[in-house]
C-alpha cells in the first residue's frame, strides 16, 4: 500500500482502573477489530494525495485496476475531500464495472482509504453499509471530512431505517469530542446536515430526535437545535436514552436545572438506573454544588453498594473539597473487590493529575540547581566559581557536577552531622570525605541504564499508575536499582534541571517493589523485603533519594492495606525528622516529604496537620495536641 499508512482500529490503552465510555452493547454500533492508523510523514496532504493520483492514472492507462486502486485509495487517505479523488473513483468504477468494490477489500487490517473507497463504490446498491464504513472512518479519525460527499448529502434518508440512523449518529458523537473542536465540527458538519433531514423525514421516532440532540449538542452554535430534538425525542417516548440526550442539551445551553429535573423524572421512572446519578452528581459538582452532589451519592451507594460509577465520581468530589487522600485510596481498594466496571473511568486519574507526587514529581529546590537553570547550556562548559552558604543533598550538586565539570564548587562548612550521616544503620548509598559526597556503588550496566531510560517519567495518571509502568524494572537486581539512584541515566527527555534525575530516582525506588529479587521468597504481592530496603534509603544519607524512597513506600501502601501502618509510621518519622532538622538549618527536601506525607495512607492525624502547615494548606479539620511520639528517633 503506498501512500498514507493508516488503518482503522481501536488504539485505546488498557489499565485497571480508568477506562472511557463505550456505546452500550445493545446500541448496534460494532467497531471494526483493525490496528491503529500510523501516519509516516508530515508532508502536505494534498500534494501527497495529488502524487497518488498520478500513479492512479498510469495505472488506469495500462488497464492495471489493481495498482490504481491501491494508488487511489492512498490518495483518499490522504485527502478524502479532493474533487480529484472522486473523479479518478468515477473512471475506476466505469472501467472496472460491477467488480469495483472488490478492489477495495476490507481485509484486516484494513486501510482508511480503502474502506472510505468502498464505502463510495458501494452508496448506490447499498447506502446503510456505506454510511456504517463511512463512519468508520469517521470515528477513527474525526478531524477529516470522510462524509462530506455528494451521495450522502442527496441521500434519501425517508428511505433509511430510523432506527439505523439513530445508530450512526450515536458511533459518530463518541469521538467527535464535547464540544467538538472547530476542525472537527467543520469536517463532521454533513452529520448534522444528515441528522436535519432525518428527523424532518422522520418527525415521530423518539430514538432518533435523542440521538440528532446527543449529536447537535457537541457542534458550538447549534445547542439550541440539540434541545428543540432532544425534547422532541422526549416528548415522543420518555425513556432513559432520550432523557439523557435532551438533559445533556439543556446543560449544554446552561439549564442546568432543567436537565437535572429530567434526570430525576429519569431515575424515579427507573431507580436501577444508578448511573444517572452520577451523571447529576458530576454536573453539580461542576457547578460547584459539592453537597448535592454527594448527597445524590450517599443516596446512589445505599441503593447499589458496589455501584462503580457512585464510587469513582464520590471519590474524586470529596478529594476535591478536602484534599484528603484517604478518599483517592478508598477507591483504589473499591476497585480492587469491585473488579467489574460498568464503563472506563478516569476519576482517579483527573484527581491525581498536576498534583505533587499524585501525578507528578516534586521539582528540586536546592540553590545549586537554581543556579544551573540560569546557565544556558551552551556556556556549561566554561569554568568558574560558584559558592554555597551551606552544603546541599549529594543528588543536586552531582547533577551540577556533571552538567558543568569545569565549576568549581566552593561550600561554607562544617556540615551538619545529621545532613552527612545516616539517622540509621544500613546500606548506605552516599559517603562523605569532607563536604564532598561520593556514591559507594558502582554504575549500572548500559542495559539496566537503557532500560531506566525508557520507564522513567516525570509524570504519572496516578500512584498506581506508577507502580504499573515500573514493572519492567522488576527483572533488574536489586544492586543496579540502587546503582541508578546515584548513577542516574542520561536524559531521555528534555526537562529542566534535575526533573529527569529526580524521576529516574522514583522509578528506580518503585522498580525495588517489583524486583523478583526480593520477591522471590516472599509470598505473591508481598513487598516486605523491598520495603524494608527503602526504608533504609530513606534514613540514609539526607538525599533526594530520601524522598524516591518514600514515594515509593506510600505506593506501596496504596496498593497493599496490610502495610499502611507500617508505611505511614516510617514515612511520618522521616517527614517529622525533616521538620526537626528544619529548625537547625535548611532541608530542602522539607516541603517535598510533606506532600508525600499527605499521599500516605492513614497517616497519623497529627503528622498530616504539621505538613499541612509545611506544605502551606489549610488545616482539613481541628486535631488534638501534638504527642510526644513525633519525635525522629
Amino acid at each position: 500500500m503506498s501512500g498514507r499508512l493508516s488503518f482503522i482500529g481501536d488504539h485505546r490503552e488498557p489499565w485497571r482502573v480508568t477506562r472511557t465510555w463505550e456505546a452500550p452493547a445493545n446500541c448496534g454500533i460494532r467497531a471494526l477489530q483493525y490496528p491503529a492508523r500510523v501516519a509516516v510523514t508530515e508532508e502536505d496532504p494534498v500534494a501527497q494525495a495529488h502524487g497518488e493520483l498520478s500513479l492512479a492514472r498510469v495505472a488506469l492507462a495500462d488497464d492495471d485496476l489493481a495498482h490504481a486502486a491501491n494508488h487511489l485509495a492512498g490518495a483518499i487517505a490522504w485527502a478524502p475531500a479532493l474533487p480529484e479523488v472522486h473523479e479518478v473513483l468515477a473512471a475506476l468504477a466505469s472501467r472496472a464495472g460491477r467488480g469495483a468494490p472488490a478492489l477495495f477489500p476490507l481485509e484486516e487490517p484494513a486501510y482508511i482509504g480503502t474502506v472510505v473507497a468502498r464505502a463510495h463504490l458501494r452508496a448506490a446498491a447499498a447506502p446503510l453499509e456505506a454510511l456504517r464504513l463511512l463512519v468508520q472512518a469517521t470515528k477513527h479519525e474525526p478531524a477529516l471530512p470522510w462524509a462530506d460527499v455528494t451521495w450522502v448529502r442527496a441521500l434519501d434518508v425517508a428511505r433509511v431505517d430510523p432506527e439505523d440512523l439513530s445508530r450512526l449518529f450515536i458511533g459518530v458523537m463518541q469521538r467527535l469530542g464535547d464540544p467538538a473542536g472547530p476542525e472537527v465540527a467543520k469536517a463532521n458538519e454533513v452529520y448534522l446536515d444528515l441528522a436535519r433531514r432525518a428527523t424532518a423525514a422522520h418527525p415521530d421516532h423518539a430514538m432518533l430526535h435523542g440521538a440528532a440532540a446527543g449529536l447537535a449538542r457537541r457542534f458550538p452554535g447549534h445547542v439550541a437545535e440539540a434541545v428543540r430534538w432532544g425534547r422532541r425525542g422526549h416528548r415522543l417516548h420518555p425513556d432513559k436514552l432520550t432523557s439523557v440526550w435532551y438533559a445533556y442539551a439543556l446543560r449544554a445551553d446552561g439549564r442546568l436545572d432543567a436537565a437535572l429535573k429530567v434526570m430525576r423524572a429519569a431515575w424515579r421512572a427507573s431507580p436501577a438506573d444508578i448511573d444517572l446519578c452520577a451523571d447529576m452528581a458530576n454536573w453539580l459538582g461542576e457547578a460547584g454544588r459539592l453537597d448535592e452532589a454527594l448527597a445524590l451519592l450517599d443516596l446512589a451507594t445505599r441503593a447499589a453498594p458496589g455501584f462503580d460509577c457512585a464510587a469513582h465520581t464520590a471519590a474524586r468530589l470529596r478529594f476535591g473539597r478536602d484534599g484528603d487522600v484517604r478518599h483517592l485510596v478508598g477507591l483504589v481498594d473499591f476497585t480492587r473487590t469491585n473488579p467489574v466496571y460498568s464503563h472506563e473511568h478516569a476519576d482517579l486519574e483527573g484527581a491525581c493529575g498536576g498534583t505533587p507526587w499524585l501525578g507528578i514529581a516534586a521539582g528540586p529546590t536546592e540553590a545549586c540547581v537554581n543556579f544551573l537553570a540560569q546557565v544556558p547550556k551552551d556556556r556549561r562548559d566554561t569554568g568558574g566559581t560558584m559558592r554555597l552558604s551551606a552544603v546541599e543533598v549529594p543528588s543536586a550538586l552531582a547533577l551540577l557536577r556533571r552538567r558543568m565539570p569545569g565549576l568549581a564548587v566552593e561550600i561554607a562548612g562544617p556540615p551538619p552531622a545529621d545532613l552527612v550521616a545516616p539517622l540509621r544503620p544500613g546500606r548506605v548509598l552516599w559517603r562523605y570525605d569532607g563536604l564532598d559526597a561520593y556514591p559507594t556503588v558502582e554504575p549500572a550496566s548500559a542495559r539496566s541504564r537503557e532500560l531506566l531510560a525508557r520507564v522513567a517519567a516525570p509524570t504519572w495518571p496516578h500512584p498506581v499508575g506508577a507502580y504499573d509502568r515500573a514493572l519492567p524494572l522488576g527483572q533488574l537486581p536489586a544492586e543496579e536499582l540502587l546503582s541508578l539512584l546515584v548513577h542516574p541515566p542520561a536524559p531521555a527527555r528534555d526537562l529542566p534541571d534535575g526533573w529527569w534525575e529526580r524521576s529516574a530516582q522514583v522509578f528506580a525506588c518503585l522498580g525495588l517493589l517489583h524486583c523478583d529479587e526480593l520477591r522471590a521468597a516472599a509470598a505473591p504481592g508481598d513487598t516486605g523485603s523491598a520495603r524494608a530496603l527503602l526504608t533504609t534509603i530513606a534514613f540514609g544519607v539526607e538525599d533526594w533519594t530520601t524522598e524516591a524512597a518514600c514515594f515509593a513506600l506510600a505506593v506501596a501502601a496504596w496498593l497493599d492495606p496490610a502495610c499502611r501502618a507500617e508505611v505511614a509510621g516510617t514515612v511520618g518519622r522521616r517527614f517529622v525528622t525533616a521538620v526537626e532538622a528544619s529548625r537547625r538549618r535548611p532541608v530542602t527536601i522539607r516541603g517535598s516529604l510533606a506532600e508525600i506525607v499527605l499521599m500516605t495512607p492513614e497517616m497519623v492525624p497529627e503528622v498530616t496537620a504539621l505538613a499541612r502547615e509545611v506544605a502551606g494548606r489549610p488545616p482539613a479539620a481541628p486535631v488534638r495536641k501534638r504527642r510526644k511520639w513525633f519525635s525522629s528517633r
